[in-house]
Formats: C-alpha cells, sequence, structure tokens
C-alpha cells in the first residue's frame, strides 16, 4: 500500500500526523479489546493509517472509537466514531489499520470522560499540613474515569489533594502485562506469574494505579451507621490516567459479555460499603 502526503490537509481540524491515540474496537468479540497507536499517514484512497500490532486483525466493518492521548493546550480531547475498511503496510514495511476518516470531530473536556460504575477496593493518602505525619484511609471506588473518580470512605480527609491507590482487577493486570511483552517472549494464558519477563510486566501496570495525585472536588456525609458517618468524594486527577481508561474499558467489556449496564452518568449509591 502506498502512501500520498498531498492528502494530509484534508485531515479535520485538531488531528495531525504522528498524533498518538486510543483505539478502542467497539465489538466485545474482538480480543485485542484497545492499544495506542500513532497516526502514520494517510492512504491514497484518504483513509487514516495507523500502526498496529500483527496481532491485531479486527474484521472489515468493525465499529472504533478513536481518541486522542495527547492533550490539545485548552485541555480538552478530540474523539470520533469510524470503522475499520482493512489492514496494510505503510511503504510495505509498516503494519497498519484502515480508518475512515471522520465527518465530524467531538471535542470535550478531560474531565468529562467517559465515567463508568465499578466496584474497586483502594487507598487514600494525605498529609493535613506540609510537616504532619501521613493519613491513610481505605477507600471503595464506584466510579471511574481516565479523569477522576466517586470514592466512598469512612475518614474524611482534612486536604484539598490526596493520594489514591486503586487494585486493579488482576485478570486486567495480567492481560495489559502480555500486550507489553514483545512478541518474541509472548506469554500464554495458562502460564504463571513465575516468569521473570511476565512478573515485570505485572509489575508495572500495576504501578500506574499507585498514588495518583488527586483534586478534592467535593466531600459530604453519603450516610450513617452504627459505625459512624461515610463520606462521598468526588475526586479529580491531577493528570489524564491512561491507564484508569484502559481499565475502564476493559471493565465495559466483561460487563457487555455479561449483559451489565455499566455507564454512570450521575452519582450513585455505593456498591459496597468502605471498610
Amino acid at each position: 500500500m502506498k502512501a500520498t502526503r498531498g492528502i494530509r490537509a484534508q485531515l479535520p481540524d485538531g488531528i495531525e500526523i504522528g498524533q498518538r491515540f486510543l483505539l478502542r474496537f467497539d465489538d466485545p468479540r474482538v480480543e485485542a479489546g484497545a492499544y495506542q497507536g500513532r497516526l502514520q499517514d494517510m492512504s491514497k484512497s484518504g483513509l487514516m493509517c495507523f500502526d498496529a500490532p500483527d496481532d491485531v486483525r479486527p474484521r472489515k466493518g468493525t465499529p472504533i472509537t478513536v481518541r486522542s492521548i495527547q492533550q490539545n493546550p485548552g485541555g480538552s480531547s478530540c474523539s470520533f466514531s469510524s470503522e475499520i475498511r482493512g489492514r496494510g503496510r505503510l511503504r510495505g514495511k509498516l503494519p497498519v489499520l484502515l480508518v475512515e476518516p471522520p465527518e465530524r470531530m467531538e471535542a470535550r473536556a478531560r474531565r468529562g470522560a467517559h465515567r463508568v460504575r465499578v466496584c474497586l477496593r483502594g487507598n487514600m493518602t494525605w498529609r493535613e499540613a506540609p510537616r504532619c505525619p501521613q493519613q491513610r484511609a481505605s477507600v471503595v471506588i464506584t466510579n471511574l474515569s481516565g479523569g477522576g473518580a466517586q470514592v466512598y470512605t469512612r475518614q474524611q480527609p482534612d486536604a484539598g489533594f490526596l493520594e489514591i491507590t486503586i487494585s486493579a482487577p488482576i485478570p486486567f493486570i495480567e492481560e495489559t502485562a502480555r500486550r507489553a511483552l514483545p512478541r518474541a517472549g509472548v506469554i500464554t494464558r495458562r502460564m504463571s506469574l513465575a516468569s521473570n519477563q511476565f512478573s515485570d510486566a505485572c509489575e508495572k501496570v500495576n504501578e500506574r494505579f499507585s498514588g495518583i495525585r488527586s483534586q478534592v472536588v467535593s466531600c459530604t456525609v453519603h450516610s450513617r451507621d452504627e459505625r459512624g458517618p461515610v463520606y462521598a468524594l468526588s475526586l479529580s486527577f491531577c493528570d489524564q490516567q491512561e491507564g484508569c481508561y484502559q481499565l475502564v474499558r476493559y471493565l465495559e467489556r466483561q460487563s457487555a459479555r455479561k449483559g451489565i449496564d455499566t455507564e454512570a452518568p450521575g452519582p450513585r449509591r455505593p456498591l459496597a460499603t468502605a471498610a
């Protein structure tokens, strides 16, 4: 497949050659689910060419959502829905997916990113003042996106900022770690964590969910029982968390297979009681 540079001017506003995107396949039957890739070029027929691993082979016509990873100067992201038009090799070497360009772009603030209902354990730490001892409390995360979370806890943090650590599901950690391994060292599902290479990859995935710097947007008393109040905290991550976005999409795929609605347009009651 050949590419042409003269067609680049037809790219929608906000998209550039070389820009990084998260490509999510809106079909639970596609095993890859989502991956990060760059827009490498435009094909001669005007299709967008995103680099892709050899083992990512969605069928022609597969729906796909493409969302920018790099922030725009205004702190917003751009995204669009399209479909796969095929595969090819850019200049005969680089494997790429061919995606139909969008007729229109959707721009939105990162803080308003798609959020879903979850039920995850974690903990938060904070300091009431710079020289004060670090405080720690367990939390239950009930809403999550790449830009923030809704959590419930027994202890009210007396601070405007805190760090939250999320206990990501082990199947998600292992699946993400497998995809990060070089193809020559791919770990099959039957192999255990005994492999040093696989264990290191899992540890790196886990680190993405540790000590996420967050701003406390609101803190209210959600309910009371014999043990005292349960506080509801709305958190905004100080930096966009790509790992959380990937976890959200993973949980969506799992729920889709079970027929469960996970979309969370607003605050919900906690799915579990904070420890």
